[in-house]
Order: C-alpha cells, then structure tokens, then sequence
C-alpha cells in the first residue's frame, strides 16, 4: 500500500531499521547519560560524606585531647602541691596511693559544634559503620562530661558519703577516658603505679 508521497519500495526490507536505530541510539543516550548523572550524584555525596565524616573525626580528636587533659590534671598528687588555704580539705580523696582534689570547683565543657549543627546531614551521608563508630564517641564525650559535673556535685549536694560518691564518679570517667582513648588509658597505668 502506498501512501501519498512515499516512494515505493521495492527492495524487500521494511523501511523501519533506520528509525528503530536512531531511536535505540537516542535511547542508550538517554540511559546513558541518566547513569552518568546518578554516578555523579553518587560520587559527589560520598566525598561530601567523607568530607562530614572527618570533619567530626577532627572535632572529636579536640575533644578526646580536652579529655585527657582533664583527666591528667584531676589525678595529679596533691601531695606534691604546696598547701593553699583556698583548697577545701574535705574535697581531697586519698586513692590508691594519691592525694585527690577531687571536689576542686570547676566546671568542664567539651563542644561538638559541627556535630551539633550538622547531625542530620551527618545521618544522611555517612556510611553506617563510620556513623555508628562517630556517634559512639560522641555518646562517651557526653557521659564524661555529664560524669564529671557529677563527680562536683557530689561534693556540694550535701547528699550520701561524698568522697564515696566522688571516687565512685572518677571511677566511671577513668572508664570513660579508657573506652573513648584506648591508647591513652589510665585503669592499667593507675593499677600498676598502686601497686609499686
């Protein structure tokens, strides 16, 4: 059948294999370049995830130095500081073998700013492992610093035995420190300078 202004063919083949090409080429473009731009988008929030990841990395490595250097200064011997007047004697401990000032009135903050203002693109970015790890840290830099205003109160709340009280707290932040600074931890060090 011949319609109006289409030549007759007369070579046996339909004249659809030049149409149905293009239009696979243009199809495999479309697919294509709808891949490419998925790969992009892919590519793009995993650097932006890794980018997040060790901002927070970097943040908590502020904030485990913070820490430890808590940690040094509240287990440094009293007996080897000159007397003050100003030092409430009921707030010094005697532990394992050391004069503790623990009842010293401070506060101790530790901030997580990028933490704090970023968690839901951290969520959303961070592969689930780094993030499980991350918040992890984040939880243990809570307790401690939750801890240790405890470990204050304890000695100004007029409430129970509070050099109990307080080296029960210190107690839980020497764990604290342990499980959040493995490679600085001080229960072996303590333990072993007790025993000498």
């Amino acid at each position: 059948m011949r319609l109006f202004g289409q030549r007759p063919n007369f070579s046996g083949k339909n004249d659809y294999s030049g149409k149905a090409g293009q239009s696979i080429v243009a199809l495999l473009g479309v697919v294509i370049g709808f891949m490419l731009s998925s790969l992009a988008s892919v590519v793009r929030a995993y650097t932006t995830g890794r980018r997040f990841e060790n901002a927070v990395r970097e943040e908590l490595g502020v904030a485990k130095e913070q820490i430890h250097r808590k940690m040094r200064w509240v287990l440094r011997d009293e007996k080897e500081v000159a007397p003050d007047q100003r030092r409430d004697p009921s707030h010094q401990v005697a532990w394992q073998g050391r004069l503790l000032y623990l009842g010293e009135p401070e506060n101790f903050e530790v901030r997580l700013p990028f933490w704090e203002q970023n968690v839901r693109t951290i969520v959303e970015l961070t592969p689930a492992k780094a993030f499980a790890a991350l918040f992890r840290e984040v939880v243990l830099v809570n307790k401690f610093v939750s801890k240790f205003s405890e470990m204050k109160l304890s000695f100004t709340s007029g409430l129970g035995d509070p050099k109990w009280m307080g080296v029960a707290c210190l107690e839980d932040l020497i764990s604290i420190h342990d499980h959040l600074i493995p490679g600085h931890a001080l229960a072996h060090t303590l333990s072993s300078k007790a025993a000498e």
